[in-house]
C-alpha cells in the first residue's frame, strides 16, 4: 500500500484534489469503492492539526545572495527577506491585501495621504519593541538620495514619510497611489530597527531569525518565539541548501536530502508527479523570460525591426518546445491572466515569416546578435536557440551565451538584444513604474515617453474602477505594438515538496508561496 500511502500524503498537504485522488488510486489497483473509504478515512485536505517541531531543508543557495533590502534583486533575495523581515502588509495567495506589521490604514479621498496604524507589541529579534521610527526609517533608506533600491521608483512620489506617534505611520505623495497598501507589500519593503547596518546578522520581527548567513554555502534560519502569530511558524527553522544545477536539484530531492524545490525544470515533471513520495505544485504566474530589444539604440531602436522580430517568434514552438506545453502564451507585455487589469483583447503578433521579412526589408536590417547566460531567465537559453530556429528564413539571429558572472552589469541593458527574466509584481502599476518610466530602476527596453509616463500616473491615482481599467488597457496595446519586450510564454510555478511537507500553498507572485510567505505556514507530517 505504499503508493497508497503516498497518495493519501499528498492529498493531506492539499497537492492532490479529491478527483486526482480517485483517478491515481485507480491507476494503482484500488476499486472506486475503496478508494472512496481510504479518502474518507484520510480526511480532507489540510485536515491534520499543524505540529510544531522539524526543520525544513530547502534547495536554494548562491553567493549573492542579501539580507541588505536595498540590495535585494532576485526572488532568492525575498524568500529570505520574507522569513526574517516583516513588511507593512502582506500579499495573500488570493490577491488581496493583509495586515503584516500594519494592522489597519485609512486614505484621504485623492489617494494621496495614506496612515498605517501598527500592531502592538511587535518585537525584533533582539528583544527590542517595533515601533513607527523603525518603519520611517526603514522605508526612507529606498528613497533616499543616491539610493539604488529596486524600490524606489515604486516610491518615487512620495514626499514625506512620518511618524505621528509611535504606532502610525503617514505617507504622502505628490500623486494619488491607490495600489499603496499592496505596494507596501515588496519584499523590498522589509522593517529593521532604525540605525541597524549589519545586514550580515540581519535582525527582523519575522518569523525566523538568523542562525547562519555564509551566501553560497549555508543560511540557516531558526523560530523566533516573540513571532506576533500565535504557534508559528511551526517548524524549528530553515536550512537552505545550495545546489549547483537543476539536474543537481532533482537528483538531491529525490534522494530525500531536501525536502522543498522551487524552479522545477519541465523535463522532470513527469518523473516527479509520477513519485508517491512527491507534492508537485503547478501554479499559473505571471513570471516569464523575455528578448529585450532597446528602443535607444541600434538595430533595436527601428519600431519597424522590432514589429519584425515579434511576427519572427513563434510562440506554439517556445510554449511546447521549451515549457512542454506548460504555460500561457503571451503578448509582448509583462501584464497576464494572473493580473486584475489584464486586457485581454490584447494579442500576440501572429507568427508569419512573410509579414517578418516585410518588416525587416523596411527597416533595411535583418540581422541581430541576441545575447543570453544561464542566469539571465528560467530556460533563457532554450527560448534564445529556439527563437532563433523559428525565425530562419526572416532574419539571422545569432545566439551568444556569455558566463553568468557579469552578466547583469556587463551584457544587460548594455547590449541591444538580450536576455532577461522576471518574477511577477502584485500590481500593474509596480511592473509599469519599475520597468516602463523614466527614470524606472530596471527600464531594460528604455522604451516610454512623456505621454506614458503620465499615463501611468493618472492610472495609479484612479480610484473609478472603469477608467483606471481603461488607462492599463490602452497601456498594453501600446507596448504590445511599439514596446521593445518580446515575451513568448507566462511560465508556470513548478514547485516540489516531499510528501510529508504539509500546509504548503503556493502563490501566483513569486515562489514558496509569494517569496516564501508559506514557511510560516508549514509544518512536517
Amino acid at each position: 500500500m505504499s503508493d497508497i500511502d503516498g497518495l493519501v500524503r499528498r492529498y493531506r498537504a492539499g497537492a492532490l484534489s479529491r478527483r486526482g485522488f480517485i483517478k491515481r488510486a485507480g491507476a494503482a489497483g484500488l476499486v472506486l469503492p475503496a478508494a472512496s473509504a481510504v479518502l474518507s478515512a484520510a480526511g480532507p485536505a489540510f485536515a491534520q492539526t499543524p505540529s510544531r517541531g522539524g526543520w525544513l531543508r530547502i534547495a536554494q543557495g548562491n553567493t549573492d545572495d542579501t539580507l541588505e533590502p536595498i540590495g535585494m534583486t532576485d526572488e532568492a533575495d525575498g524568500i529570505l527577506g520574507n522569513c526574517v523581515y516583516q513588511r507593512l502588509t502582506r500579499f495573500a495567495p488570493n490577491l488581496e491585501v493583509g495586515g503584516d506589521a500594519a494592522e489597519e490604514w485609512s486614505v484621504n479621498d485623492a489617494a494621496t495621504e495614506w496612515v498605517f496604524k501598527l500592531r502592538s507589541g511587535l518585537t525584533f529579534h533582539n528583544g527590542q519593541s517595533l515601533t513607527s521610527a523603525d518603519v520611517v526609517e526603514s522605508l526612507q533608506r529606498h528613497i533616499a538620495e543616491g539610493s539604488e533600491s529596486p524600490a524606489k521608483a515604486l516610491l518615487a512620489t512620495v514626499t514625506e514619510i512620518s511618524a505621528p506617534d509611535a504606532m502610525s505611520v503617514k505617507i504622502v505623495m505628490s500623486s494619488g497611489n491607490a495600489d499603496l497598501p499592496v505596494i507596501m507589500s515588496d519584499y523590498h519593503l522589509s522593517i529593521h530597527p532604525a540605525g541597524f547596518t549589519d545586514f550580515a546578522r540581519a535582525i527582523g520581527s519575522g518569523p525566523f531569525k538568523v542562525m547562519e548567513f555564509i551566501p553560497g554555502e549555508r543560511v540557516v534560519l531558526e523560530r523566533f518565539e516573540d513571532y506576533y502569530e500565535d504557534g508559528k511558524p511551526y517548524l524549528d527553522g530553515l536550512d537552505f541548501i545550495p545546489v549547483p544545477d537543476a539536474n543537481a536539484m532533482i537528483s538531491t530531492f529525490l534522494a530525500g536530502d531536501v525536502d522543498l524545490i522551487t524552479g522545477v525544470p519541465t523535463f522532470a515533471l513527469a518523473q516527479m508527479e509520477a513519485n508517491p513520495n512527491v507534492a508537485v505544485h503547478n501554479t499559473p504566474s505571471g513570471a516569464f523570460s523575455n528578448m529585450v530589444m532597446m528602443t535607444d539604440r541600434a538595430p533595436t531602436d527601428n519600431p519597424d525591426f522590432r514589429k519584425g522580430m515579434k511576427h519572427a517568434l513563434d510562440r506554439e514552438l517556445v510554449l511546447n518546445q521549451v515549457f512542454k506545453g506548460i504555460g500561457t502564451i503571451a503578448a509582448d507585455t509583462p501584464i497576464g491572466p494572473t493580473y486584475k487589469y489584464w486586457c485581454e483583447d490584447v494579442k500576440p503578433a501572429d507568427y508569419d515569416l512573410d509579414k517578418a521579412k516585410f518588416y525587416f526589408d523596411k527597416a533595411g536590417i535583418n540581422a541581430v546578435e541576441l545575447f543570453t547566460s544561464e542566469t539571465a531567465g528560467n530556460s533563457a537559453n532554450d527560448i534564445a536557440l529556439t527563437f532563433q530556429q523559428s525565425a530562419k528564413g526572416a532574419a539571422d539571429v545569432r545566439v551568444s551565451k556569455v558566463p553568468s558572472d557579469g552578466y547583469w552589469s556587463t551584457t544587460w541593458m548594455q547590449k541591444p538584444m538580450t536576455m532577461s527574466g522576471w518574477n511577477a509584481r502584485p500590481t500593474v502599476d509596480a511592473f509599469l513604474t519599475i520597468a516602463h518610466m523614466a527614470g524606472g530602476s530596471w527600464n531594460e527596453t528604455m522604451w516610454g515617453n512623456e505621454t506614458t509616463d503620465q499615463m501611468i500616473i493618472a492610472a495609479r491615482a484612479e480610484l473609478d474602477e472603469t477608467k483606471r481599467r481603461q488607462i492599463y488597457c490602452d497601456l498594453q496595446h501600446m507596448l504590445n505594438e511599439d514596446g521593445g519586450l518580446m515575451i513568448p510564454v507566462f511560465a508556470n510555478q513548478l514547485e516540489a515538496t516531499a510528501a510529508h511537507v504539509m500546509g504548503y500553498t503556493p502563490h501566483s507572485v513569486g515562489a514558496m508561496g509569494g517569496f516564501g510567505q508559506t514557511l510560516r505556514n508549514v509544518w512536517l507530517g
